[in-house]
């Protein structure tokens, strides 16, 4: 009998919650006045503390708070350009009208920055009044802090060199944060690599926030897995009900995964995690659904109507595979879900 999904992952669905800016407006208009969102603390403390590495990854993952047009990330491996509007800022940013006039006479519709390596740590400018400044510590502090929680600390590691400046970079930096994904070195990530079966329930386990030593209760019925280092979240998760699509004597770990199968396991996962599905559509209006194995028509159905996956040419095409680029933004989307449902 399969086991009922307890809402263990919770706490790691609502990391996604946060990281944009939660800025207050000031009396004085400087440039600390339009990002500074809570007190300040000090200014040296906290730059000198940072990396570059680590600023990078800070502003990738707050980018996922904006669209693309009121936030810009522009990275290379020797310098970072942000752009943020004044569309972006009035989101979380309460502003006069004076104040706004202002922004505009400092920095026109958008406040631009670039961030250089210098040692240990970075240096950074800023667009104001027609020409690039130097960015005060007090500034610099005042808009790192601005793009953080105060209760969330960056991991070691994550900086992958390959995907610096990729559309992707953000989810998979969130979700490395969150302990769901792994690099395939310390400084790579392969992001055009393809999903297989066994990587797929390794993300879906970390996700669901079990643990191998307090859920596992015996092997799966699967017959390839003595020898598969991660039999025993296999195991669980078909316990659990999560991957029933694999339906095979054998499991295939290594064999990529295909993306109906994805879909069908995202979608139980987020009603493991007791996401109101009910309250939501399942059409299918992908033209290729008479591809689509039966089970996995409503499924994807429902991803689609969530927004969480999308086709090409009004097609799925479920018989293909996903880069490890593509699950990552579907699984954040889809952690997103299950916060925001929280």
């Amino acid at each position: 009998m399969k086991k009922t999904f307890l809402a263990g992952a919770l706490s790691i669905a609502c990391l996604t919650g946060g990281f944009g800016l939660q800025a207050n407006a000031q009396e004085t208009v400087d440039v600390a006045s339009f990002i500074h969102p809570k007190q300040a603390v000090a200014a040296t403390k906290q730059v000198q503390s940072m990396t570059y590495q680590d600023l990078y990854k800070t502003l990738v993952i707050a980018k996922l708070a904006y669209e693309d047009k009121e936030m810009s990330v522009v990275a290379t491996k020797n310098s970072i350009t942000l752009k943020l509007s004044l569309q972006g800022l009035l989101k979380t940013n309460k502003m006069t009208a004076q104040e706004q006039k202002e922004f505009k006479e400092l920095f026109g519709e958008v406040i631009q920055m670039k961030f250089t390596p210098s040692g240990n740590t970075f240096k950074a400018e800023v667009y104001a009044e027609g020409k690039w400044q130097a960015l005060s510590d007090k500034d610099l502090n005042a808009f790192v802090g601005s793009m953080q929680e105060d209760d969330f600390k960056l991991k070691p590691g994550g900086y992958f060199t390959d995907t610096i400046g990729h559309w992707a970079e953000g989810y998979i930096q969130l979700l490395f944060q969150a302990d769901i994904i792994k690099g395939t070195t310390s400084s790579t990530f392969n992001p055009n690599g393809q999903v297989t079966r066994g990587q797929l329930a390794s993300m879906i386990f970390r996700a669901s926030g079990l643990d191998v030593n307090k859920d596992y209760e015996g092997p799966a019925t699967y017959k390839d897995l003595a020898k598969y280092p991660g039999a025993k979240e296999v195991a669980i998760l078909e316990e659990y009900g999560l991957i029933d699509i694999f339906d095979g004597a054998k499991f295939e770990p290594y064999k990529p995964v295909t993306r109906e199968e994805m879909a069908y396991v995202t979608a139980s996962y987020l009603e493991a995690m007791e996401y109101d599905v009910s309250k939501v559509s399942k059409n299918n209006p992908f033209t290729d659904k008479n591809k689509m194995r039966k089970e996995t028509v409503e499924a994807i159905g429902l991803l689609k109507q969530l927004g969480v996956v999308d086709g090409t040419n009004g097609q799925f095409n479920p018989k293909g595979n996903l880069t490890r680029a593509q699950f990552s933004k579907i699984l954040t989307l889809t952690l997103m879900l299950v916060g925001d449902d929280e």
